[in-house]
């Protein structure tokens, strides 16, 4: 499954099977299109050097990730830490591991 389609320069837009795939997931891809941000990106971490899906649809999916206690923030630092249940959700939904 490819569920990004490039889109121009740093930008990206959902194929139509990324729109399925997210939408399963609880972001609400309409409503996410409506806001003032891009959609999707890329973007480079400043700490790791690491590239991660920047944009409105980034953040959607932060929010469902923190809300099913898939990640919890590190309480000293920006960083995030993945759970045990988050570790198990992404290598059964997204096939990797973390």
């Amino acid at each position: 499954m490819r569920p990004f389609q490039n889109g121009t320069d740093n930008e990206y837009d959902l194929s139509p099977e990324g729109t399925t795939a997210f939408e399963a997931l609880g972001v609400d891809i309409e409503a996410t299109r409506r806001l003032r941000r891009r959609l999707a990106c890329a973007c480079l971490d400043w700490s790791e050097r690491r590239p991660h899906v920047g944009g409105a649809l980034g953040a959607a999916v932060l929010r469902i990730a923190l809300k099913r206690k898939w990640v919890v923030p590190d309480l000293d630092s920006r960083a995030l830490d993945v759970t045990t249940l988050g570790r198990r959700k992404m290598l059964t939904r997204f096939g990797f591991h973390v």
